[in-house]
């Protein structure tokens, strides 16, 4: 067996349902010792760290990153599952557990291809960049992170991980949380007149959200922006006028009508919406994670799809999907750099019961990363 196989079961035996990635990280960097890559471990809170890793001359300009992130969503119902989620069984041509898609497969497979290429470094017209991230589930708090301390200032490329069955992913969507709180007068529901409802306010702001964005210019990759309310809470007593409510939304943004226009959008509602009702509203950003688009033209893409035909013997088909990834975090970095997903395993089973991963799949994507960088960095 494949001691990437070994590595990918033993990593997925790792709870990291948004928290313990540090067990993780120091894993693969033990595993990254014993081919002589040093790694950093950058702590981000108790047992939650990620990994930096590099190999390649230090002074060359080019930077191809290879992403991916180490926390999981939690497994739901484990009476739903046929394969017990943590315990990384292979059944047939499949490794099945809570990850294995998403996106422990890409990880390693990201970690089996650096050593590869390590063996190999004089080949290389660059360097290769190891960028492994704590939280991406539950708001990307280690790309934020790696950010903010420059790891994506120099980047030439960045290959994100993520389940793509094989296929380029070279746009995705951003997304854009947020909360809108109201603040009204509490009285006895009986004399209403006396009070101000804090209800009134968010269902004003509710109607005027359901078209706030009908303008909002759709994108010729991406299509149109998405917003949705998904939070709505009020009221404690029934013989009470609340005089506190608050509601969430999420929105995806797209490269037309982008996260500083919907905060301005947002802004402008929230403000009007003050002049004319009772209940004062206050907009708070959650999270704010940029959308995504890297030319078709594009080196990156060149590279990954002479790679894939290479492996596959068929190009890769060229796509894009609604979600946002740690990309989004990493694209704020002054420098701009190209971005595509290419991972090991089906979207469609992420977050999903019997999550899995073709090992066949798995262990060609190790390859397919080599001659990416090999091609890019030319």
């Amino acid at each position: 067996m494949h001691d990437a196989i070994l590595l990918l079961q033993k990593i997925i035996q790792i709870p990291t349902t948004n928290d313990y990635e540090e067990r993780v990280a120091l894993l693969i960097q033990s595993t990254l010792a014993q081919h002589n890559i040093p790694a950093k471990i950058i702590n981000y809170a108790p047992n939650r760290s990620n990994l930096i890793a590099e190999i390649g001359n230090p002074d060359a300009p080019n930077v191809l990153g290879l992403t991916g992130h180490l926390d999981v969503v939690l497994p739901g119902n484990l009476a739903d599952w046929h394969y017990p989620p943590f315990a990384a069984q292979i059944d047939g041509t499949r490794l099945y557990g809570r990850g294995a898609a998403d996106m422990k497969s890409g990880v390693v497979a990201m970690v089996y291809a650096l050593i590869g290429l390590a063996s190999h470094q004089a080949d290389l017209n660059g360097r290769v960049r190891l960028i492994l991230t704590i939280g991406e589930e539950n708001g990307a708090q280690g790309a934020h992170q790696l950010t903010a301390l420059h790891y994506a200032d120099d980047l030439t490329g960045l290959i994100v991980g993520e389940p793509t069955d094989g296929q380029i992913v070279y746009a995705h969507k951003g997304s854009f949380n947020y909360t809108v709180t109201a603040k009204g007068k509490q009285v006895h529901s009986s004399t209403p007149e006396l009070g101000i409802n804090a209800i009134n306010g968010l269902v004003a702001f509710a109607n005027r959200e359901a078209h706030l964005f009908d303008d909002a210019p759709v994108d010729e990759v991406l299509g149109s922006l998405a917003h949705s309310i998904t939070v709505f809470h009020g009221g404690e007593q029934i013989n009470n006028i609340p005089a506190d409510a608050y509601l969430r939304g999420n929105i995806r943004p797209i490269p037309t009508f982008d996260n500083q226009a919907v905060t301005q959008r947002l802004t402008d509602a929230v403000n009007q919406l003050n002049t004319d009702h009772g209940a004062h509203l206050e907009l708070a950003i959650d999270n704010s994670f940029m959308p995504v688009k890297t030319a078709l033209q594009s080196p990156l893409i060149t590279a990954a799809q002479t790679a894939i035909t290479k492996i596959w013997q068929h190009p890769s088909d060229l796509t894009v999907f609604a979600g946002a990834t740690d990309a989004s975090e990493f694209v704020l970095a002054p420098n701009q750099f190209e971005t595509i997903l290419l991972g090991p395993g089906p979207f469609s089973i992420a977050h999903q019961v019997d999550e899995y991963v073709e090992l066949s799949q798995f262990e060609a994507m190790i390859t397919i990363y080599q001659q990416i960088a090999y091609q890019f960095l030319q």
